[in-house]
């Protein structure tokens, strides 16, 4: 019989959650003050982008605008300047039209002028923006290191603690067999996408090289037409180079085809090609119509194979470029579900440490992170950063 003085024995697990409720505690509360440097971070990194882009863009338009401030300076002075013909305007009576013309440059001038110094105006800001921009991005960067280090080191205490079977929180038991599984479906996800993404690059090389085959069977073909008409020594000759060339090329499409046939067996079969394949000897001392003609009809084969070859891989080309697509979704689909899991699993682990310790692992939520300012208001065309 249990006296008085006796204590309920406490399980492995509750007890390593004990001894770690203190360091959780200080980690969460940790993480939850950086929870805003990633994701303000990618933000941050866009916008700077962005800025970038406009200040770009401005200083090819100052360029325009310094020119054209300039060339209606120099009109402006060189028609108030000009005695002469303020002179003549007098001679003839009509100084008031000249006068009205030196106002109508001295406007086009002042308003030119306006419009560098406004764009000038831009220039100064976004130049600002960038710095400034450019100084929380250094801050936001080290504060995602931090935040990435701690995720780390909670990671391992949960790992640590939670380590085996934890049959007094079935939940967490269920929710880490749930992980393992996304592991392995997002493992199997990950290898069919690089498989398929191979295989696309496969099939697109050999499409380049098959394509490069029909261009020297189209010659071959029309140097052999060029043959039956008497071509000649030259016409011989450039029938068989494009014949070489284009078997050389089919032997660099079969090692490109083979390879993605591999990496995915629903690709293909394809279209077997013999290329035309004549002697030296027999052109030379039986070179007449009837050998000529023969040889013809073995070149229009090959060149109709190896068009109807160069249509199949690029149906083939465009078949995978669909399955490399979907396995992408699926490798997409694959790792959000991973995230999901862990991130449950996570949120497990850190309610049952509250639940056991008393300990409540957060400190509220962090306060947003500032932003750049507006722009000054001349800036009316500038894009809002929101």
């Amino acid at each position: 019989m249990a006296t008085e003085n006796s204590t309920i024995p406490i399980s492995p697990i509750t007890e390593r959650i004990l001894q770690a409720a203190d360091t959780h505690a200080s980690l969460i509360s940790q993480i939850a003050a950086l929870e805003h440097a990633p994701p303000t971070l990618e933000q941050q990194h866009a916008y700077l982008q962005d800025l970038k882009a406009n200040l770009l863009d401005l200083k090819k338009e100052l360029v325009k605008l310094r020119a054209f401030t300039s060339k209606e300076r120099k009109e402006h002075q060189d028609l108030r300047d000009s005695f002469a013909r303020r002179y003549a305007h007098k001679l003839t009576g009509r100084s008031e039209k000249f006068v009205s013309k030196i106002e109508k440059e001295e406007r086009e001038y002042l308003e030119a002028y306006h419009n560098q110094q406004v764009a000038e105006e831009k220039e100064r800001y976004l130049e600002d923006t960038i710095a400034k921009t450019e100084k929380q991005i250094t801050e936001l960067t080290v504060q995602t290191k931090e935040y990435h280090n701690l995720k780390e080191k909670a990671k391992e205490l949960y790992n640590r603690v939670f380590e085996g079977p934890t049959p007094d929180f079935p939940e967490e038991d269920q929710m880490e067999l749930a992980v393992e599984n996304a592991k392995v479906a997002f493992a199997d996800a990950q290898s069919r996408y690089n498989a398929d993404h191979e295989a696309q690059i496969a099939l697109a090389n050999a499409e380049q090289v098959v394509a490069r085959a029909v261009g020297f069977a189209d010659g071959a073909l029309s140097a052999s037409t060029w043959d039956l008409w008497g071509g000649g020594g030259l016409a011989d000759f450039l029938e068989r180079d494009n014949l070489s060339k284009a078997q050389s090329s089919l032997s660099q499409a079969q090692m490109f085809l083979s390879q993605a046939v591999v990496l995915q067996r629903e690709i293909g079969p394809f279209q077997d090609v013999e290329v035309a394949n004549g002697h030296i000897f027999s052109d030379i001392f039986f070179d007449n119509v009837f050998t000529d003609y023969q040889f013809h009809e073995k070149v229009k084969k090959t060149n109709l194979q190896v068009k109807k070859l160069f249509l199949q891989v690029r149906g083939e080309g465009q078949k995978q470029r669909a399955r490399a697509l979907d396995s992408k979704n699926n490798l997409g689909e694959a790792k959000a579900q991973l995230s999901a899991a862990r991130t449950e699993l996570e949120n497990i682990r850190r309610e049952v440490f509250e639940r056991v310790s008393g300990v409540p692992g957060s400190i509220g939520v962090p306060p947003a992170y500032g932003t750049v300012g507006s722009p000054p208001p001349a800036d009316s065309s500038e894009t809002q950063h929101i």
